[in-house]
C-alpha cells in the first residue's frame, strides 16, 4: 500500500474515530450494571473461565468453541476481562473495515470505521460477553483478505466461522459462491478445510460420527422441542432496522443496492465493472442477504431454537458498513470541499445519535445505568440470603441463571460427587428417575426456570420429593423467585 498524503490522513481520521468510541465505550462500561445480552452472556463467560479446568468445554459447542479458547485468558480476570476482549475486538474490526475500504479504493475510508462502530447493534452490544463480536472481527479479517486477493488464506480463515457461531456455514455458502463467480476453483476446496478436520476431530473425540450435526445446540432444540421459541413476522428484522442498522447506513446501504443494479447492465453488455463494485455485488450483498432471509426464515418458522434476538446481526455488521461505504464513496466522485465537509459532519453527528438512540443506551449526561441488572436481582438476593440463614448453603443448589454461578463461584460442570450445582433442566420429571441428591435446594424463578428448563410453578409443585420453603414476590409476578428443598419419602 502506497502511503501517500491521502492514506495518513484516512488512517488518522480512523485512528481518531476508534479513540473516539473507546472513550464512549468506558462511560458505557462505567455505567453498566450487567453485561449486554443478559443469561447468555454470563454463560458464554462461564464456559471460558472453566474451560482450562473442563478441557472439553473448548469443544462444546454451545459455547463456541473458538469463542471459548480465544476467551478464556481474559475470564480469569472475570467478566471485565470478557468485556475487554469485546472492547478490543471491536475497535480491531473497525479498523480492518477501514483498511478493506482502503483496500477497495474507497474514497474517505475511514468512515467504515464509523459505520461499523455506530451501528445501533454494535454500540449497544458491546460490553458484553456475546460471541457476536469476535465473529464480527473474523469475518471483517476475512472480508480483507479477500479485497486483498488473499484467496487462499481467505478460504482457510472462511472454513473455521462455524465454530465462532453456527450461522458460519451460512455465510461459507455465500463466500463459496463468490470463489465460484470469481472461478477460484483450485482455492475453493480450502473453503471447507477447517471444518471437515474438527468435524472429523470432534467425532473422534466423542465417539459420535455426527458430532458436528447431532452436538449442534440449535440442531438440538429442533429434534428434541423442549421448549417452545415462539415465532413471529417474516419481516421482524426489517421493522426493527432502526435497532440494528440504524437510519443512516439503511439508507446508505439502500442507495448501494441501487448503484449496484447498474453492475447488472455492465454484465449484460459484457463489460468490466472496477473492483469495488463486483466485491459488493457478488461478495457483499450474497452475504448479507443469505444472511438476512436466513434468520427472517427461522424465526418465521420458529425453527432451531431461533428467539428472533436481533443481536445476531452484530455478525454481519462489517458487511453492512462496507456496502455504507460505498454509497459513500460515490456519492464523494464528485469533489466538492464544501459537500465533503458537509456530508462528513452530517454523517458524524447522525451515526452517533441514531448509535445512542437505536441501542436504546441513555446519553453520558444521563444518571441511569446504561445496562440495567436483570429486575430480578432483589428477589434472587433475597432467595440466597434466605438459604444461607437456614444453613442450606453447603447443600447443592439447583437454579437456571448462570449470572448467580458467576456470582457465588460455582462450576456448573464439576462432577457428580463434588458437584455444588446443577441447572434445573437436570430435575428429571419422570416419577422415581430424579437424581439429584437428598436436601437439595432449588432456586425456582418465574421467568428462566419456567422459560429456559422449562419448569413450569406447577410441574415443580408435581414434584412431590420437593417442598417449597420461601416465597419472594415481586411487582412484576415473572421475577417471582420461590424456594424449595429435596426432602426423603415426602
Amino acid at each position: 500500500m502506497v502511503f501517500s498524503k491521502r492514506n495518513i490522513l484516512n488512517s488518522t481520521a480512523a485512528l481518531g474515530v476508534i479513540l473516539f468510541s473507546l472513550f464512549l465505550f468506558v462511560l458505557f462500561w462505567l455505567r453498566a450494571e450487567w453485561p449486554a445480552g443478559g443469561q447468555d452472556s454470563w454463560n458464554h463467560y462461564l464456559y471460558a473461565r472453566f474451560a482450562g479446568k473442563h478441557p472439553f468445554l473448548f469443544g462444546e459447542q454451545w459455547g463456541k468453541p473458538f469463542f471459548t479458547l480465544i476467551a478464556s485468558p481474559f475470564a480469569r480476570f472475570g467478566i471485565q476481562g470478557v468485556y475487554l476482549m469485546n472492547t478490543l475486538c471491536v475497535l480491531l474490526t473497525a479498523w480492518v473495515c477501514y483498511l478493506t475500504a482502503q483496500r477497495l479504493n474507497m474514497r474517505l475510508s475511514w468512515l467504515a470505521a464509523l459505520y461499523f462502530i455506530f451501528q445501533p447493534i454494535v454500540f449497544g452490544n458491546t460490553i458484553s460477553g456475546l460471541t457476536e463480536p469476535l465473529n464480527a472481527l473474523f469475518l471483517s479479517i476475512i472480508l480483507y483478505l479477500l479485497a486483498s486477493h488473499r484467496f487462499i488464506a481467505a478460504a482457510l480463515c472462511a472454513s473455521f466461522l462455524p465454530f465462532f457461531r453456527s450461522e458460519g456455514f451460512v455465510l461459507m455458502v455465500a463466500i463459496a459462491f463468490y470463489f465460484i463467480i470469481k472461478r477460484r476453483w483450485k482455492e475453493l476446496p480450502w473453503l471447507f478445510s477447517g471444518t471437515f478436520v474438527l468435524a472429523i476431530a470432534g467425532a473422534a473425540l466423542s465417539g459420535d460420527l455426527g458430532w458436528i450435526l447431532t452436538h449442534n445446540p440449535y440442531y438440538k432444540a429442533e429434534v428434541e422441542q423442549r421448549f417452545d421459541p415462539g415465532h413471529g413476522e417474516f419481516l421482524h428484522y426489517a421493522n426493527a432496522f432502526k435497532q440494528i442498522w440504524g437510519i443512516v447506513v439503511v439508507l446508505l446501504a439502500g442507495l448501494t443496492l441501487l448503484l449496484l443494479l447498474a453492475h447488472t447492465v455492465y454484465l449484460l453488455q459484457r463489460k468490466t465493472p472496477e473492483e469495488k463494485s463486483r466485491f459488493g455485488y457478488w461478495l457483499l450483498i450474497p452475504l448479507f442477504f443469505s444472511f438476512f432471509f436466513a434468520h427472517s426464515w427461522l424465526w418465521y418458522t420458529g425453527s432451531y431454537g431461533s428467539h428472533g434476538l436481533i443481536r445476531v446481526f452484530l455478525m454481519v455488521a462489517p458487511v453492512t458498513a462496507l456496502l455504507a461505504q460505498y454509497a459513500t464513496d460515490k456519492l464523494l466522485s464528485v469533489e466538492i470541499k464544501w459537500f465533503t465537509r458537509i456530508f462528513v459532519s452530517g454523517m458524524l453527528l447522525s451515526m452517533v445519535y441514531h448509535a445512542y438512540k437505536g441501542s436504546g443506551t441513555p446519553w453520558p449526561w444521563k444518571n441511569t445505568p446504561t445496562v440495567a441488572a436483570f429486575p430480578g436481582e432483589p428477589q434472587i438476593n433475597k432467595a440466597i440470603e434466605f438459604i444461607k440463614s437456614e444453613q442450606l448453603d453447603r447443600k447443592v443448589l439447583l437454579h437456571q441463571l448462570p449470572w448467580l454461578n458467576a456470582q457465588l463461584n460455582l462450576d456448573p460442570w464439576e462432577t457428580p460427587e463434588k458437584a455444588q450445582t446443577y441447572y434445573i433442566w437436570s430435575i428429571d420429571k419422570q416419577p422415581g428417575k430424579d437424581w439429584m441428591p437428598d436436601s437439595s435446594v432449588v432456586l425456582w424463578d418465574n421467568f428462566h426456570a419456567r422459560r429456559d428448563a422449562p419448569m413450569p410453578l406447577s410441574d415443580m409443585r408435581k414434584l412431590t420429593e420437593y417442598k417449597e420453603l420461601a416465597y419472594f414476590p415481586a411487582k412484576d409476578s415473572i421475577y417471582d423467585v420461590r424456594v424449595f428443598l429435596k426432602v426423603k419419602n415426602r
